[in-house]
């Protein structure tokens, strides 16, 4: 068994550990690409199956041809090209469904 560590699963483009307001709201939140790192850690480190139930439907929303299911047992060994794709889909799917909660 491979022992993974949280600084594998930081992304280049997270912002950790800085505190973001996104959209100019007053609520601090991280921001998307620590958010999916987080995530993907949790599910893939700790064996967490809602986390990985979550990583997976995230990611699966604009994964278009790729296997999500296949990539995400990469993830499980450490694999870092695997861990940084997964979690550029992950914020995809997470950016759409921020879009589809904003008021219009």
């Amino acid at each position: 068994m491979t022992q993974l560590t949280f600084d594998q699963f930081i992304h280049p483009l997270s912002e950790f550990p800085k505190v973001v307001n996104l959209d100019g709201s007053d609520e601090p939140m991280l921001d998307l690409y620590t958010m999916a790192g987080l995530m993907l850690y949790s599910a893939c480190a700790n064996n967490n199956q809602s986390a990985s139930d979550r990583a997976i439907s995230t990611s699966a929303l604009n994964a278009g041809l790729v296997d999500v299911q296949l990539l995400f047992e990469r993830c499980k060994t450490g694999d870092r090209a695997a861990i940084l794709q997964m979690t550029t889909l992950i914020v995809s799917g997470l950016e759409t469904s921020l879009h589809k909660l904003k008021p219009v």
